[in-house]
């Protein structure tokens, strides 16, 4: 069971963390978020798809894949996420982290906790 909220807990802090954005066709955007992160570690595995328009999905994985829909903002170091049309989140809850791009393909993840997670830009 103690396990158990622990990958509820990581997946929660998770989803407060990351997003991408698909890019459709050869338009570039000026949102360096935009497009689709990954993390992956000790069989949890989340992606966030990030879209140009402030809208995305967060996909996380342990075993069994749940996805949802999320709407962000990224302002000051700071990623703020929300989740919208799902039963666990209401859309006011806005989950807030701070965020670091280290390149053009790497992006920290630090949440409220100080747990810090690594996603790659696919």
């Amino acid at each position: 069971m103690k396990n158990g909220m622990k990958s509820v807990l990581a997946a929660m802090l998770i989803m407060a963390l990351v997003f991408a954005a698909a890019g459709c066709g050869s338009k570039k955007s000026s949102n360096p978020l935009t497009g689709t992160w990954e993390y992956e570690e000790d069989g949890i595995k989340a992606v966030y798809v990030l879209n140009d328009d402030g809208t995305g999905t967060y996909t996380m994985d342990t075993g069994e894949s749940v996805t949802y829909k999320l709407k962000y903002e990224a302002k000051d170091g700071h990623l703020l996420v929300s989740y919208v049309d799902n039963e666990i989140f209401d859309e006011s809850d806005v989950f807030d982290s701070e965020y670091t791009l280290t390149d053009d393909k790497t992006m920290i993840i630090k949440d409220s906790f100080g747990m810090e997670m690594t996603f790659v830009k696919k």
